[in-house]
């Protein structure tokens, strides 16, 4: 594997019985034992500052092997259930807030009652601008792109990287959890990878972004690298490479840097594939900010809950590539492992990118 090289994109220009035992709406006790949960809490991220108001943001998968029937949060000692979007996600923008610590409690049901309660703790203080403490979750300003699993994602082998690779995509996937997922499969030798990608948008002028997504591996152990990328044309030309991959060669979050072509660098913030669990679904969470001259800094990292801070990430990561101004795109790429042969079946839900 080149270990220095960035492969996402150089070179090709084109890339799913209702609750009985509901007294009311404000505590909303069951009975029933509760059971292994699957909640992740995209916003705001535990142990974080924000500003007043507050993008409230999670998503439920039931627990016990079942699926939700209700799902909601309520705020600090306040019994009072506010409801999502839907069984499975909570999506409130711009929740008043005063200043202090605060805690959520996102709470489900399932037809066998409560599943085990998930909390948030973060503090209130000050505009979201400014700071890197502030900008560790998602302004309620943010645009959002529209979900990604469903649109059109081409693919190809990346010519970068060793041996051999095919891949194929299919929309929609059935998983134990969602029947709308985005199943990515490929076959590989000699560390082969392949890089499927997607233009979302048009915008020259955002500067800060997170990618958003998760993710499901049925086997970890084949995987080298996660790479997961976004790419934005500048109004002068130059395409901003916003390039990060979780990597087992250095056991980090790897960013990109530009210096006589594209390159990797190891973090601070430790990751590696292959000891993700399998067929789990992670919930993972990339923010970048850029400057106009195209010095991208890499913010943090949040992975299934944890939020990690990536530190003395800054780097130029800019290049002419001839590409349409305001082109904004993803890229989601796997590298095999194995130095004979291999495959890697991986799925994408709720895949978004926000900029702002």
């Amino acid at each position: 594997m080149k270990q220095n090289r960035y492969s996402s994109i150089v070179g090709h220009a084109s890339k799913r019985l209702a609750l009985a035992v509901i007294a009311t709406l404000s505590g909303l006790t069951l009975s029933q034992p509760a059971h292994a949960s699957n909640i992740t809490i995209a916003s705001p991220v535990n142990g974080t500052t924000v500003s007043t108001s507050v993008w409230v943001r999670a998503h439920n998968v039931g627990c016990g092997g079942l699926a939700p029937v209700v799902f909601g949060y309520s705020i600090d000692n306040n019994g009072t259930l506010h409801r999502g979007v839907t069984k499975y996600d909570i999506d409130a923008t711009k929740v008043p807030f005063g200043a202090g610590t605060h805690t959520i409690h996102f709470k489900a049901w399932t037809t066998n009652g409560i599943c085990p309660v998930a909390s948030t703790t973060f503090r209130v203080g000050g505009s979201s601008s400014g700071t890197a403490a502030a900008t560790s979750s998602i302004p309620s300003n943010a645009i959002g792109s529209a979900n990604l699993d469903g649109k059109t994602w081409a693919y190809e082998r990346d010519a970068a990287m060793p041996g051999s690779a095919r891949g194929s995509t299919v929309y929609p996937a059935s998983t134990p959890s969602w029947d709308t997922a985005r199943k990515f499969y490929m076959t590989y030798s000699r560390r082969g990878g392949v890089r499927w990608h997607q233009s979302f948008a048009k915008d020259a002028s955002a500067t800060h972004f997170v990618y958003d997504t998760y993710v499901y591996i049925t086997n970890p152990s084949q995987v080298a690298n996660v790479e997961m990328d976004m790419n934005q044309v500048k109004g002068d030309g130059a395409t901003v490479i916003y390039g990060v991959q979780c990597s087992t060669y250095s056991k980090t979050w790897e960013y990109t840097y530009v210096r006589s072509g594209t390159h990797w660098r190891s973090s601070n913030i430790p990751c590696n594939p292959r000891t993700w669990k399998a067929n789990t679904w992670h919930h993972i969470q990339i923010a970048t900010h850029r400057n106009t001259n195209g010095d991208v800094t890499y913010d943090w990292v949040n992975f299934d809950g944890g939020h990690h801070v990536f530190y003395n990430a800054k780097a130029f990561s800019a290049e002419k590539l001839g590409w349409p101004r305001g082109l904004l795109l993803v890229n989601f790429q796997l590298d095999g492992y194995n130095t004979g042969s291999g495959s890697i079946t991986a799925f994408v839900h709720n895949f978004k990118v926000f900029r702002w």
